[in-house]
């Protein structure tokens, strides 16, 4: 009876301690608030090298969205010539920002992170390209134009002693074509040129979050 009521005692400690145990570990894996932050390492629009990134703030209330601002830029450069040897050249620097919503998706082994954003003008946001124009190389003129773009996005993360997590993101940047010399300040060329252009793109991003 006496090794019986031991045994009893053993089996409740080690109940308790594996309890202890569970509850220590669910503590350690929930997050309170964490950090993101990416690089742009690519845009498929953009004709040579990117500069960008993504941040973003996650919090543990469930069905509440976590919010994130997203920015690349890129150059372009053209020469275009017309059937009478007439030349317009266009160097364009476009800037694509935007603010965005998004949820962690819990998985087994890796973290899923699904997002939408869209930027405006009236959320200084939004897609804008400033081209220097010069027809037949003429006086240099300008044009800035501004317009709305959708963002839709994923990340797909590693995470490492649940405070650290490293991932690889994708961001979908979609707006209508633009006329980039549209705005032109100076007066009408002289010959007809096509100046439409379609930067709409994905951001490729890598980055890591940290949780506190």
């Amino acid at each position: 009876m006496l090794n019986r009521t031991k045994y009893f005692r053993k089996l409740c400690l080690s109940g308790s301690f594996l309890v202890g145990l569970i509850s220590l570990s669910s503590t350690a894996n929930a997050q309170f608030i964490g950090i993101n932050a990416d690089v742009a390492i690519d845009y498929s629009a953009a004709p040579g090298s990117v500069s960008g990134y993504s941040v973003g703030i996650s919090h543990p209330a469930p069905f509440v969205p976590n919010i994130g601002y997203s920015s690349v830029s890129f150059k372009d450069k053209e020469t275009i010539t017309d059937s009478s040897s007439n030349k317009l050249s266009l160097k364009t620097t476009t800037t694509i920002k935007t603010i965005n919503l998004f949820y962690n998706v819990p998985f087994p082994v890796v973290s899923i992170t699904v997002g939408f954003g869209y930027g405006s003008d009236n959320l200084n946001t939004g897609v804008e390209t400033k081209t220097i124009i010069k027809e037949n190389n003429d006086a240099q003129d300008t044009s800035d134009l501004k317009t709305s773009v959708s963002e839709a996005f994923f990340h797909i993360g590693l995470p490492f002693w649940n405070t650290v997590e490293f991932h690889l993101g994708y961001h979908l940047m979609s707006f209508t074509n633009i006329d980039i010399a549209s705005n032109k300040t100076g007066d009408a060329f002289a010959e007809t040129y096509n100046t439409k252009k379609n930067y709409s793109g994905g951001m490729t991003t890598i980055g890591v979050q940290v949780a506190f």
